[in-house]
């Protein structure tokens, strides 16, 4: 339970730095692509307000020899680096869509044919802004009919690759570390509750060795007793509930073995069918005894591997269960069959049920649907919880179904 424990907080530890650094990761490109596209489209826009050209010197002016706005834009020289570093290209089209002048000045081995393609592109599609494989691209409206700027974005894309991939191996070659650094925090940080568990099964374990020695000696006296005076209803109850108390010590052990992990556990391949059968069987006279109908129906030659003795135990507990909480004349089915390539193993019962709230906490240790029930029955609450533990020893699943005031059934997929 405690590796479970310090399993479950380590996930929660590397879940979440690995969240953090994820979502910086993601903000990070995102805001460096947001930044990188907004370069471009500013580079655009100016090439389109300047109808393509664009002065080296800051001081250009468009085609029709007006004052250009680029040149009288307050921001004049950040603008005039960005065109200078930019690789761009532009068409102009006139209103009955005829090319008038294709610049590729900006452009190092691309020729006008290949501009003239991306401009036909461009002009096919009802947005005037958008990107075409690795061009960036703007249009506007012209007094001779349109122009489209634009702009490669080649080295950008590869930039954002390159800071991907760099992204990655720095993630892989720190993730090691700090996994091995948040692996020992995680045995740190359950030692308080190691400890106290550890305290806890040992004093589970003494107490139930050490009251083995006085039962005993109290089963004894009442044997001696019966000798001297003969039986009677006083011995008789104290033998029912040393009994009891007795059992109740054999669970608190099985339970505190299990918790320990040093239950005995010896996997094979076993028949099934004749261990539910045999176990099933053993309970047939008490359901009679107490007006019980007592239904088997055993599938044949069904196997399965696991702990024997084990399974047997997990059998008896549900089939002991059944018959306890199960109302008068009530009625009782032990069921295995197989579905698919699984076996499966149910008891029915009708009885009381068990509410939909209470699902959750029947495998819970000392926990009783019933008290008042339960102290009639002799149950301590153990029986279910030993159950589950043998189930998930086994990888099995176990779960109950029912409806209140009806029946109820528990199934194990083994």
């Amino acid at each position: 339970m405690i590796r479970r424990l310090q399993l479950k907080f380590l996930i929660i530890m590397v879940g979440s730095v690995c969240l953090v650094f994820s979502s910086l990761f993601v903000t990070l490109n995102i805001l460096m692509r947001s930044s990188s596209s907004q370069q471009t489209d500013l580079l655009l826009r100016l090439v389109v307000e300047q109808d393509g050209f664009v002065a080296p010197h800051g001081g250009s002016r468009l085609m029709d020899g007006t004052q250009s706005i680029y040149s009288s834009a307050p921001n004049s020289d950040t603008n005039l680096v960005l065109i200078r570093a930019g690789r761009f290209f532009y068409v102009k089209v006139d209103t009955h869509g005829n090319f008038l002048e294709v610049n590729c000045d900006m452009m190092f081995n691309f020729t006008d044919e290949e501009a003239l393609e991306l401009a036909k592109t461009a002009l096919s599609r009802i947005r005037k802004s958008g990107a075409i494989n690795h061009f960036q691209y703007l249009a506007a409206s012209k007094d001779y009919g349109e122009i489209i700027a634009f702009a490669e974005r080649s080295i950008e894309t590869q930039m954002l690759a390159g800071l991907v991939t760099i992204s990655g191996w720095v993630a892989l070659a720190n993730f090691f570390p700090l996994f091995f650094f948040l692996w020992y925090l995680s045995k740190w940080a359950v030692k308080p509750v190691q400890v106290a568990f550890e305290k806890q099964r040992r004093f589970i374990s003494d107490a139930s060795h050490e009251l083995k020695t006085p039962l005993t000696i109290l089963n004894a006296n009442v044997d001696m007793l019966e000798i001297e005076t003969g039986a009677n209803e006083r011995l008789s109850n104290v033998r029912t509930q040393s009994a009891r108390l007795n059992q109740l010590i054999q669970d608190l052990l099985t339970l505190a073995k299990t918790d320990e992990g040093n239950a005995k556990t010896v996997f094979s391949e076993f028949d099934l069918s004749q261990t539910i059968l045999n176990t099933a069987l053993e309970f047939e006279s008490r359901a009679f005894e107490e007006g019980k109908r007592y239904e088997i129906s055993v599938a044949e030659r069904v196997a399965a591997v696991g702990d024997k003795q084990q399974i047997r135990q997990l059998a008896a507990i549900l089939i002991d269960n059944a018959i306890k909480h199960s109302n008068e004349n009530g009625r009782i089915q032990v069921t295995l069959k197989t579905e698919g390539t699984k076996p499966v193993f149910s008891v029915y019962n009708t009885g009381a049920g068990i509410p939909d709230r209470e699902k959750g906490k029947i495998f819970d240790r000392f926990y009783r649907s019933d008290d008042s029930r339960s102290r009639e029955t002799g149950s301590y609450g153990l029986g279910l919880s030993i159950a589950k533990a043998i189930a998930d020893g086994h990888k099995s699943k176990i779960t109950v179904d029912g409806k209140v005031g009806e029946w109820v059934r528990f199934s194990v997929v083994l």
